[in-house]
């Protein structure tokens, strides 16, 4: 204990607590107590000596003669270690780091660097001295212009308000080796007249006008229907600050087939273009209203427009491979298809529960029921969990979609749906509502629905007296999808059922025929895109294979390791417009905290469209958001690209209803989940989609792949995982797995498998 007397205050400073009753009795006045372990106390103990200019330090010698100065003994008794730092030098740790190693660069625009001189030397020999002239980023230049090709990066941070000296800036962060100032602003080989039209140019800084870029673009090349489309997504995700004036200014193109049906007839041509316009906003959930765009419409009556959603869902086709299915189910499907049906003919409530892995047939079994009810002059209502697999259901649309679930349970539980509108007339009406993919569905989604069906319906019932299917991975006993491999179908169920392992957290063994085995001359990685993509090898194949292949793998990191890796031997060269850079910012950011790098940087939970979108032509792309379901563009969708625009790409469906139909899709902002709580007020405008060689395993739910491969650098981490990646194969021959590529021994069979005892009890398997 060291005690100390400043200015008529008595403070001890040793190991205690910061009240001491004993001490303030002792001493009679008053005392603060420390504990002397953190860079805080190091702090008050010494920040005293510092505190003002009357403080001395002095030292008196006898004899004229200076004594020797023991430097390290010094250093050691003035020295003062607290314990954590005694414990990182015991242990060796590195006491600071700087990764990545970068040194602040410099910068500024030509001639206008800063140049040290003496007062007496005279400018024009300063001027004409080129060393003295030299700074560290011409020298940049230079270096990049004596190299074969520049491919450093150089990161710089500046405010928006600095005029050309930012978007010089943006220019250095995002151009590998720029060989002069001039090299910057060329852009296709012209040299711009700034550097912020160099930016524009090449799409790393976005346009005032983006949305109006991207209506001139599809106007040139597109039908006026799917310009009403893209005009309605226009409207709900990119928010163009004066919807009125975007309508008038784009309204000769999105009635042009009106208007040649109509000749003369103003009202008829306005009214089929905006009725066309908010068919497209309700099946996204939105109206013109949501606009101040309902001017432009005729207000219908709520029970022209109740008749008018249930005549769209009685008229809505049936595929004839459905209405043939109640004839192929087998004896489970058939129990099932018997007891909903037996409901739905006696007018009985029912809410049933299909219990099938991947693979059982809960789909086949789907559209049986869907043909069956649609065929009695009933309304089916089918639905899924994720928009994968509601692109498989005949007229399927995600439950939030469908329900309009909120999207933040947190807050509230209601569902955004008004009594007077025509979506509650439908509800009403509708005699069979489908869930499928339940299983992963948040609880308070369906806490949701069954309060809104009790509400339309008026009923205390469960699910307001409705016959509803919830479907999902609770376990049947056959594995359509695998039956042709009997052997493979057997390990698979058991595998699921949590029947090869002992504890929750277990090491299981897979068969040797599913293992990639190293040759040691490719890296792993290359051996497994080589055994589910061969063809990319031979640069010979159909795009077809996109639809029925896929690499899946438990963390959205590693699906972007391996898109990468495909994307770079995928044929084709990419064009400047192949490469999509997003435009990311803070909201209400006024001080410019956050630099636009860092920003590039961050991928928030559930929002994993990336800063920079590398496709090609007949490159395969996932969609990450629901645009409009109803016309199979779910979150999930995949797509094949097919043609590039500076803010615009077409791309056709490769999967689902709407196979082989064109769609056009423009930039949207997208932001954070409110309920992923992430701490900065950030959005980021980008194409929502990203290549789909490889998928997360989640995302693959619902899928059913000719050839599938397992990509496993760190271990699945959710309950069935394991189980849903490998059962997307039809047979063990079509699937391969690479387990921990970076092992010494990669030859080692034991995989890691997470299965909850508890919910398998529940459902009944254990």
């Amino acid at each position: 204990m060291r005690k100390e007397s400043v200015y008529g205050e008595v403070r001890f400073h040793l190991c205690g607590c910061s009240y001491n009753p004993y001490l303030l009795a002792m001493f009679d006045c008053h005392l603060n107590v420390e504990v002397c372990s953190t860079i805080n106390a190091v702090k008050y103990l010494y920040k005293y000596v510092y505190k003002g200019h009357d403080r001395v330090l002095f030292n008196v010698e006898s004899g004229g003669v200076a004594p020797l100065v023991d430097e390290i003994h010094r250093y050691q008794s003035g020295r003062w270690v607290s314990p954590p730092e005694a414990a990182w030098r015991i242990f060796g740790f590195n006491l600071f780091d700087v990764y990545p190693p970068l040194q602040p660069l410099p910068v500024h625009t030509p001639n206008n660097q800063l140049v040290r001189f003496a007062a007496n030397e005279e400018l024009a020999t300063i001027a004409a001295d080129e060393h003295r002239t030299k700074t560290m980023l011409t020298e940049f230049f230079s270096t990049n212009a004596r190299l074969p090709e520049g491919e450093r990066y150089l990161v710089a941070h500046a405010s928006p308000g600095e005029g050309e000296r930012y978007y010089l800036r943006l220019l250095l962060a995002h151009v590998r080796g720029p060989k002069s100032f001039e090299d910057l602003k060329t852009v296709n080989g012209v040299c711009c007249a700034s550097y912020q039209e160099a930016a524009l140019k090449r799409g790393i800084l976005e346009q005032d006008n983006a949305a109006e870029k991207c209506m001139d673009e599809a106007v040139n090349v597109e039908m006026p229907n799917a310009l009403r489309r893209l005009f309605a997504t226009i409207l709900i995700f990119s928010c163009p600050n004066n919807p009125a004036k975007f309508w008038e200014q784009y309204y000769s193109a999105l009635s042009e087939d009106f208007a040649k049906q109509y000749p003369g007839n103003a009202a008829k041509i306005l009214q089929l273009t905006a009725g066309k316009v908010e068919q497209f906003l309700e099946r996204m959930g939105k109206s013109l209203a949501h606009f101040n765009l309902d001017h432009l419409h005729i207000t219908q009556e709520i029970a022209i427009q109740a008749t008018r959603d249930i005549i769209d869902a009685l008229n809505a086709p049936v595929p004839l491979l459905q209405l043939a299915a109640r004839k192929q189910l087998n004896v489970k499907q058939r129990t099932a298809y018997k007891a909903i049906m037996d409901c739905i003919k006696t007018s009985k409530l029912g809410a049933f529960f299909i219990d099938g892995p991947g693979g059982t047939g809960k789909t086949f079994l789907y559209g049986a029921l869907y043909a069956k009810v649609q065929s009695m002059g009933k309304i089916c209502l089918p639905t899924a969990s994720s928009g994968i697999a509601a692109s498989n259901l005949s007229c399927g649309r995600t439950t939030h979609s469908r329900f309009k679930i909120p999207l933040d349970t947190d807050e509230a539980l209601n569902c955004d749906v008004s009594k007077q509108s025509g979506l509650v007339c439908l509800l009403r009406e509708a005699a069979l509502i489908i869930w499928d993919e339940a299983s992963m569905a948040k609880k308070q989604n369906i806490e949701a629905v069954y309060m809104l069906f009790k509400d339309v319906c008026s009923s205390d019932e469960p699910f307001g007296g409705k016959v509803i299917v919830f479907g999902g991975e609770f376990r049947l006993t056959e594995n359509i999808r695998a039956r042709a491999d009997p052997e493979f179908s057997e390990f698979l169920l058991k595998l699921g059922n949590g029947e090869v392992q002992t504890t929750e957290n277990g090491l299981i063994k897979l068969p040797d025929n599913l293992m990639i085995t190293p040759d040691g001359e490719k890296e792993p990685e290359q051996l497994l895109i080589d055994a589910v993509f061969p063809e990319i090898q031979e640069q010979n194949f159909s795009i077809d294979i996109f639809t029925e292949r896929a690499i899946l793998t438990p963390r959205n990191n590693d699906v972007d390791s391996i898109n990468r890796m495909l994307i770079d031997k995928f044929p084709g060269q990419s064009h400047i417009y192949h490469i999509y850079k997003s435009f990311d910012s803070v909201i209400d950011d006024n001080s410019n905290v956050y630099p636009a790098e860092f920003l590039n940087s961050l991928c928030p939970p559930g929002m994993t469209t990336p800063h920079e979108l590398v496709v090609k032509e007949n490159s395969p792309v996932i969609l990450l958001r629901n645009l409009d379901p109803a016309a199979g563009l779910c979150n999930g969708t995949r797509l094949i690209c097919k043609r590039f625009f500076p803010n615009m790409i077409e791309c056709e469906i490769s999967t689902g209803f709407y196979t082989e139909e064109r769609v056009f899709l423009p930039r949207i902002t997208l932001k954070p989940s409110k309920s992923s709580k992430f701490p900065i007020n950030f959005q980021r405008k980008q194409f929502p989609i990203k290549l789909s060689f490889a998928m997360t395993i989640n995302k693959a739910q619902g899928q059913t792949l000719q050839r599938a491969g397992v990509y496993l650098p760190k271990p699945c981490f959710s309950h069935g995982q394991l189980y849903v990646a490998l059962s997307h194969a039809r047979s063990a021959q079509e699937l391969k797995v690479l387990h921990n590529p970076k092992a010494v021994d990669t030859t080692c069979n034991l995989v890691k498998n997470v299965v909850s005892f508890e919910v398998l009890q529940r459902a009944g398997i254990r």
